[in-house]
């Protein structure tokens, strides 16, 4: 096995799982992208679960969920190996989805962790190819919202930053790599927290090779640390476009530009190559000819900029968490600008987005 992939996350979700019949169509080049060695190992964060029965959090207010026959056609086509399970979504549909998406993984014999019935589901996963054994780990910050706590049956990584070193420290003994998959960050920042980078640099210290961020829907500067690799977040793989319950428009992720990255590491010749991709309207995906590694060491200067006093802190901030969604609210994919300029709502709407902020 020479070849490691890293994707981000992944959710079958609204018209991926209504429309299969388009499916082929939006993910061909992604296909071939993630196919390009028969070698490759894929690893990526399985965002929601499949649907089973009416089945609901009734902590969340915003569910999410494939179609099961769709998720195990879309698993199989973009070659997907090994996934995590430890996200803030995995239980929207409580035990009878997370159990259904579970009996799904292994009739495709993919590997998965981070969430289940048993504690052993939340065990690493170690696979040996040849001579080389790769552990894989997955965490869920409780901070990103997942709402399972009141849920005594369910078992889920939750990260714990002393059980997370000594879980590293303990695989990397058994294993030749170790990759991290941690849900954390912030919703839809383009940058991680001074606590992730300290967090990140002594996973790395205590035996992991990669680090697998997850969980902000955007694409974030990633590093070399001393022998690993840190990826804070690798953005969105997918997500569906979707129709919200008594709403008549289709909507998608924050985000207008939903970009995101594919790692390759080939493990014969130590190299590492980023690959960058967008999912535009209707989730149809595509390469972009985008040098990742410019683009975060710019992003690194900039972080540098923001966390360097209140002052520029709080700007950076208040771009992230009320400009650009207001941007996004009348501009985002789907988005008719001219029509909600001209409604009252949109305006009261806007006015709630500064107020909360302040």
């Amino acid at each position: 096995m020479s070849e490691i992939v890293l994707v981000g996350d992944t959710a079958f979700t609204g018209i991926i799982s209504t429309d299969p019949n388009s499916n082929i169509k939006r993910y061909s080049e992604l296909a071939l992208l993630l196919k390009r060695k028969e070698a490759s190992l894929v690893f990526a964060n399985l965002e929601v679960p499949v649907k089973a029965r009416f089945a609901r959090n009734e902590f969340k207010n915003i569910i999410h969920y494939s179609d099961s026959e769709v998720t195990a056609a879309l698993l199989k086509f973009l070659n997907i190996s090994c996934v995590s399970l430890a996200n803030n979504h995995i239980y929207d549909c409580k035990m009878p989805g997370l159990k259904a998406t579970i009996n799904l993984l292994d009739n495709l014999g993919i590997y998965h962790t981070g969430a289940g019935w048993t504690s052993e589901q939340c065990d690493p996963v170690i696979i040996e190819e040849s001579d080389t054994r790769i552990g894989f780990i997955a965490y869920v910050d409780i901070r990103t919202n997942p709402k399972t706590e009141s849920f005594k049956e369910l078992f889920i990584n939750y990260f714990d930053y002393h059980k997370v070193i000594q879980d590293i420290s303990k695989l990397k003994s058994r294993v030749d790599k170790v990759i991290c998959s941690i849900h954390w960050g912030v919703d839809y920042s383009y940058y991680p927290t001074p606590e992730q980078v300290k967090i990140a640099h002594d996973l790395i210290d205590s035996g992991a090779d990669f680090i697998m961020g997850h969980h902000p829907h955007t694409f974030q500067p990633f590093e070399k640390y001393n022998k690993g690799y840190i990826f804070y977040s690798l953005g969105t793989l997918t997500f569906g476009d979707y129709i919200r319950e008594g709403k008549s428009e289709i909507q998608a992720l924050f985000r207008k530009t939903k970009r995101s990255a594919i790692v390759k590491y080939d493990q014969v010749n130590d190299n590492l190559k980023i690959l960058a991709i967008r999912e535009l309207k209707g989730n149809i995906i595509v390469s972009q000819k985008r040098n990742y590694r410019r683009w975060s060491a710019r992003k690194w200067l900039h972080y540098k900029t923001r966390n360097s006093n209140k002052v520029t802190n709080f700007l950076y901030d208040f771009n992230e968490r009320v400009l650009y969604r207001i941007y996004e609210y009348f501009f985002g994919y789907y988005k008719n600008p001219i029509k909600r300029l001209f409604q009252f709502s949109n305006l009261r709407k806007v006015r709630k987005l500064f107020f909360m902020y302040l």
